[in-house]
């Protein structure tokens, strides 16, 4: 068995980069992002505490909303959620629409998997509200 690798030898180049789907409802990045804390901490016999960096780098998260998606929208996340990211394992791309001048793309995987919430009955069709947490890689 013989595998052709790409010119830059590396095989991953060959691989797609995934992005977060394209719903009928944007997503909303709450304001409640935050830092993970990259500190260990270890407590002594005298009360002190040591501490040290696990890393050096400031990785983000944000908690994402996105309300009344109808029923094809939710259909096309869960098959995102299972298929393609597998429940939080793959990275992927997750765009920033809060600065339409300057948009940003996030490298990120699923803290946690999105849970939903029924919102009613809508011109008669149902809708959901969606809730996850993403994690900068």
């Amino acid at each position: 068995m013989c595998v052709v690798l790409p010119e830059s030898g590396n095989p991953s180049d060959n691989l797609a980069v995934l992005t977060f789907p394209q719903l009928s409802r944007k997503p909303a990045l709450k304001t409640h992002g935050t830092m993970i804390d990259p500190t260990l901490r270890d407590p002594m016999e005298n009360g002190m505490e040591t501490t040290r960096a696990r890393y050096t780098r400031m990785r983000r998260q944000w908690e994402i909303s996105i309300d009344m998606l109808k029923p094809g929208d939710v259909l096309k996340l869960q098959s995102f959620v299972e298929r393609k990211t597998i429940y939080g394992a793959q990275v992927f791309l997750f765009p920033d629409p809060r600065d339409p001048k300057n948009p940003q793309n996030y490298q990120v995987r699923f803290s946690t998997l999105p849970a939903y919430t029924d919102s009613g009955n809508v011109e008669g069709e149902f809708r959901q509200d969606c809730t996850f947490t993403i994690r900068e890689v």
